[in-house]
């Protein structure tokens, strides 16, 4: 039997060449397929229990999007290998936390008021969350002259940074960042990871970007920090969930010190799907000629996730 790759959508001409030899079911009518299928590639919310317990030869979830928290984890049988698409969007989402840091640092996120402008070259740069976008966006903040201080459980490119911490250690080191870059999956052990606690300990002048889960950010403590420290600013890409689906509404809105955009950083260069949707299917190519692929995901830090939490 010739090995099955069932896609939930539809993937781009370039995709499909990549997987070329191989069994495609895209958007299949026949939801029999799924059974012979050993792959699955899809966006995670899209994964349901339901076609996850159809597929009895699966080995391998391969996320089309970078973040996997939407998927029913639950629902995963054991021994299934589930990869990310992270190092799809590095660069877009690398470079849309810059614009966020440079935007509240010199003062964008004023609405109709002065402010003072601040100077990023040559201070400290925090990472939190040192995977392929968070050393992306170290990479750029070398070029600004700042050190590097990378926080994370690993680093996919070391010699990014200037200082290693594990997680252990943010507490004790965001006091010496003038920016601080958060890239953190959303898991069990990083959801509401940077909450008031930690954020009391920053500089007055910090300048802080999310371009990781919303979720990792406590908000409540969030607003809090915002309100009681008038000169420390804070930007964001993601937002918390209400009744399992992120939402914009928030108040944080309210506060002077805080700005957004509505989960638009890993939008795609020329609006396109073509470029993640091929290196999501090269790691499936990888994965089935070698048995070893990119950006596995660790299952157990997920466990207590599921689709709409």
């Amino acid at each position: 039997m010739s090995t099955g790759i069932y896609v939930n959508g539809s993937l781009s001409e370039g995709a499909r060449s990549i997987l070329a030899k191989y069994e495609l079911h895209e958007n299949p009518p026949d939801a029999a397929a799924a059974s012979r299928c050993e792959v699955l590639m899809a966006w995670p919310t899209r994964a349901g229990r339901e076609l996850l317990g159809r597929m009895k030869r699966l080995r391998m979830v391969q996320t089309l999007s970078a973040g996997v928290d939407g998927l029913d984890f639950g629902a995963v049988p054991d021994g299934v290998l589930v990869f990310s698409n992270a190092g799809a969007y590095t660069e877009p989402v690398a470079e849309h936390a810059w614009g966020l840091l440079l935007g509240v640092a010199k003062g964008l996120h004023a609405r109709n008021q002065r402010t003072v402008p601040r100077l990023l070259k040559g201070g400290t740069l925090l990472v939190v969350g040192c995977g392929a976008i968070g050393s992306e966006i170290a990479r750029l903040g070398r070029s600004f002259g700042m050190r590097t201080v990378g926080v994370s459980r690993s680093f996919r490119t070391p010699e990014a940074f200037d200082e290693r911490h594990g997680v252990e250690d943010l507490g004790s080191v965001i006091g010496a960042a003038d920016a601080v870059a958060i890239a953190l999956p959303l898991t069990r052990s990083t959801a509401g990871l940077v909450g008031y606690d930690v954020l009391r300990k920053a500089k007055e002048s910090v300048t802080v970007a999310n371009i990781g889960r919303g979720g990792t950010v406590s908000e409540e403590g969030l607003i809090r920090w915002l309100r009681e420290r008038p000169e420390s600013r804070y930007a964001t890409d993601v937002f918390w969930k209400r009744q399992g689906k992120e939402t914009f509404d928030t108040d944080a809105w309210n506060l002077p010190n805080f700005c957004g955009t509505l989960h638009i950083s890993g939008t795609p260069l020329g609006g396109t799907l073509e470029f993640p949707m091929a290196e999501a299917a090269r790691n499936v190519r990888r994965f089935l000629e070698t048995g070893s692929a990119l950006n596995r995901v660790d299952v157990a830090e997920y466990g207590a996730l599921r689709a709409g939490d």
